[in-house]
Formats: structure tokens, sequence, C-alpha cells
């Protein structure tokens, strides 16, 4: 057991690892970026628009936005540094004249355009040389040198360290960047510039390129390309985080961690997600041999039609019913206790006065309602589930030797039929542990629970890379951990299977 344990213990990175990329590439070919937001209207309908703040200031704010989300870099692979001088001068052309080449006729559509210059903005810190050459060259037109001198000042423009507790070499730094993209400003001319103003500038960019290039590493070698090749890529960078447990911040608010406002809706998701999982495997058990132990009779009809029923009501309907019926004006039974129909507990004013007993109470009168909401579906499949795998253990052999030698019903039942018959329940339970971060977006909406449902539904909405990405990893690994948990309870329930 234990040596099985530890294999799958070691594949485990690797296998969240291939988890992380394919979820990565994904997120990151999906239409737009975090710069644009899903505006959803009066009448539900969504639509994604740019982000004002992002859209409608210079692009030197964009810039930083993206490079601070890593997007100014390639998905897994960074083939720029390999670029010719003739593509770059291509690129030029195309962005210029609007068009693919100079006999299309039809322009390129402000989309596609835009598409285009952005990408290969993002690319000129690896082309400066090339992009310089471009400059200096007289015989080229006058619209691609100054257009080559817009990019050259963009592929200088770098990222300051952000925050309070910086070092001295990281200060440093962002006086040499601050400095620098002062000077990278002045270097692109207008249409109005005259010549001796163009070589002017011109020779300041020479200047400037000969006294960055080695801190910039703007002339690479080739072990430098390859390096670079390989990990100055978006997924590099982001492994780079997640291998130090820095999983960024969140978009709209680059103060808060996606760490710690995981952790701060950790108990009331995780209270969601267990509870009703250890409920449903024993209640479902309880009705599956009540079905199996009277087939064909009416217990087995009605409890058979009463879950079939339960697992066809949708929870959007159930919930509304539950605070409009159950809760809304009324009391718990046997009792003159409201029920309570938000929140996952009193307002912080009146919890922090009571005991811990009353704490807890007070977070199950908060929460019954809710954990009845998610637990009535999956009960109803389970239950049913329960009675097949009960029906099937009770047609073995060995059922019918231990019949026959005269062992108790209740001992059958509990010892031989109930171990073997949770092996499936178990099985179908496994993989339910990584809905724990993925909470229940309709019951914690409905019940006003701060949730990961919520949470994670809001990052896919604002196109939060981190948050989603967290999310992807975290339930990945509680996926595959709730896996590993139900082999080693296959073990324990049948002697006879061996992880050997």
């Amino acid at each position: 057991m234990w040596l099985y344990t530890l294999r799958r213990l070691l594949l485990l990175p690797l296998t969240l690892f291939c988890v992380v990329i394919v979820n990565f590439v994904i997120i990151n070919l999906a239409p737009g970026d975090p710069v644009s937001y899903t505006e959803v209207s009066e009448q539900g309908t969504a639509s994604r628009q740019a982000d004002r703040t992002v859209a409608f200031s210079p692009d030197e704010r964009y810039l930083q936005f993206r490079e601070f989300y890593g997007l100014t870099l390639p998905i897994l692979l960074n083939y720029w540094p390999w670029m010719t001088q003739e593509e770059v001068l291509n690129h030029l052309k195309i962005l210029s004249a609007h068009r693919l080449s100079p006999t299309d006729s039809q322009e390129l559509s402000s989309k596609e355009y835009n598409e285009r210059r952005v990408k290969f903005g993002d690319q000129s810190r690896f082309i400066m040389p090339h992009l310089l050459a471009i400059v200096q060259n007289k015989e080229y037109s006058l619209a691609i040198r100054q257009l080559a001198s817009q990019f050259f000042a963009r592929g200088g423009m770098r990222l300051g360290y952000l925050g309070a507790d910086l070092t001295p070499e990281q200060r440093a730094w962002n006086r040499l960047v601050e400095q620098n993209d002062q000077q990278l400003r002045s270097f692109p001319w207008t249409s109005h510039s005259n010549e001796q103003e163009i070589q002017t500038r011109v020779q300041a960019m020479q200047q400037w390129f000969e006294k960055n290039k080695q801190p910039y590493q703007m002339t690479p070698t080739h072990s430098e390309k390859i390096r670079t090749f390989f990990f100055e890529t978006r997924f590099m960078r982001y492994m780079g985080r997640v291998l130090t447990l820095d999983f960024g911040t969140l978009r709209n608010d680059s103060s808060k961690s996606v760490l710690s406002e995981v952790t701060r809706r950790f108990k009331y998701s995780l209270t969601l997600a267990i509870v009703p999982l250890i409920l449903t495997f024993v209640i479902c058990q309880f009705f599956g041999f009540l079905m199996a132990y009277y087939q064909h009779q009416w217990p087995d009809y009605f409890f058979n039609v009463f879950f079939l029923i339960l697992y066809a009501i949708p929870i959007f309907v159930v919930a509304p019913f539950l605070i409009e019926k159950v809760a809304l004006h009324h009391c718990f039974p046997f009792s003159h206790t409201p029920i309570p129909i938000s929140g996952f507990s009193s307002p912080d004013h009146i919890y922090d006065q009571l005991t811990s007993f009353q704490r807890l109470t007070d977070i199950l009168k908060h929460i019954a309602l809710p954990l009845l909401a998610i637990l009535y579906g999956s009960l109803a499949a389970e239950a049913r589930l329960s009675r097949t795998a009960v029906l099937e253990v009770l047609r073995q052999d060995f059922i019918r030797t231990a019949r026959a030698k005269g062992v108790a019903p209740f001992k059958i039942l509990y010892k031989h039929v109930g171990r073997n018959a949770a092996i499936t329940i178990v099985t179908s339970l496994a993989g339910s542990l990584g809905v724990v971060l993925g909470g229940s977006l309709i019951v914690e909406t409905l019940f006003d629970i701060n949730g990961f449902g919520k949470f994670f539904y809001e990052a896919v909405i604002n196109r939060d890379y981190n948050v989603i990405m967290f999310s992807a990893l975290a339930g990945s690994f509680l996926t595959l951990v709730g896996y590993l948990i139900a082999d080693l309870a296959y073990m324990w329930l049948d002697p006879r299977i061996t992880l050997d």
C-alpha cells in the first residue's frame, strides 16, 4: 500500500503539470484579454466591452497592464528572437499600408489591424537591432522608418517593480526604467519633423541602444536565444510564480492576492461541499438498502419514483421555493426560531458575541436550507445507484452461502453487502472532492453566501486569469486526492483488493 501511495504521489505533480498546460493554453487562446469585461444588460444578455480605464488611455498604460499579466509574451514557445530583418520589414509594411500586400485592394479591418499592431509591439523588445537598422536606413520610406521608431520605443519600455518593500537593487532598476522610458518617449518623430530633427533622434536612438543593450539583453547570444525560446513565455512565467506558491493578485484589486481571497472563502464552500458529501454517502446507503431489500414491492416503487422526481427538478427551482415557501415568515419545527434566508451566519456584531456552541448553532440554522438545496439532487442520483449496487451484491454466491449457513439477515446486510456495495458509491463520490473549489453558484447567489461559486464565476466574467488558473489547479489537485482516497478506501472495504 505504501509503495502504491508513494507512486501516486510522485505522479501527482506530473499530472497537475499537464492539467495546467491544457487549461493555460485554452484560457490564453480564448478571444479577448483582461482589459475587456462582460457587461450584463437588464434583459440578461451579456456583451463584452473594452475596459474604459484602459481603452481611452495612452498605449503606455495599456502596455503596463498587459506586462503586469504577462500578456506581452507568447504562450508556450518564444521564437521571436529568431525573426529576420526581412520579416520585421514586412510587418512594418503591412501596418503602414493597412494591407497584407501592396497589390491587395482590401484594407485590414480595425480588429485585425489592432491585433497585428499589438502583437508586433510585443515582439519589439526581441527585435530591437532590426528596428534600429530600419530606422537608420534612408533607403526605406519615411513612413516605415517613423513606424519603426515607434516600435523601437515600445520595445524599450520596461515594467518596474511594484510594492512598498523593495530591495535596493529593485529601486535602482525602477530608477533606470523611469529614466529610460522618459528618453524613449522622445525618440519617435512626427510627419512634420524636418530631416535634421529626424537625424538627431536617430543618433539618440543609436546612443541609447549602445548604452542599454547589455542591461536589457537586446543582443542575445545563441544560447540565450534558446533559453528565451523555452523560458520567456507566459506559461513559464506563471509556473515560476506557482512554484513559489504565488498565484498572483486579483484583476480588479492588485492589493488582494488570489490565495488570501480563496482562504477567506474556504470555510463557506468547504462546509457546503464536504457536509453534503458525507450525508449523501450515509443516507443513500440507507435508501439503497431499503429499495433493494424490498425489490418489486411498494417501498421500492415509491422511493424510485420519488427520487426520480427529485432528480428531475432543477436546483434553480428548488432554491427559490425553499426561500419563499419554507423559510420566509416561517420558523423551524417545534420552535419559535425564524428560518434564515441569507448568509452563512449572523452579522459580525451579533456573531462575535456568541459562545462557541451558539456560533455552531447559528451556522447550522443558516446553512440548513442551502445544504438541503445542494443535497437533494446528489441524494436522488446516488440512492438509485446504491440500490443497483446492493442488488448486484445480493445476487453473489457468497451471500447465498451466508444465508445457507444461517447468518442473521442484519449481519449479512451490514458486514457482507454493505461493505461491497459501498465501493460503487465511493467510486461515484471520489471525484466530487474537486467541486469544493467550484462551490454552488446558484445556491451561493440565492442565499447570499460569499463562497467559491460566486468568486470563480465573477473571475470568468472578468477574465481574471490568475483566479481561473488557480481554480483549475486546485480543483484538479483535490480531484486527484479524492481518487487516491477512494483507492485506499477500496482496500479497507474489500480485503481481497490489493494495491500492489
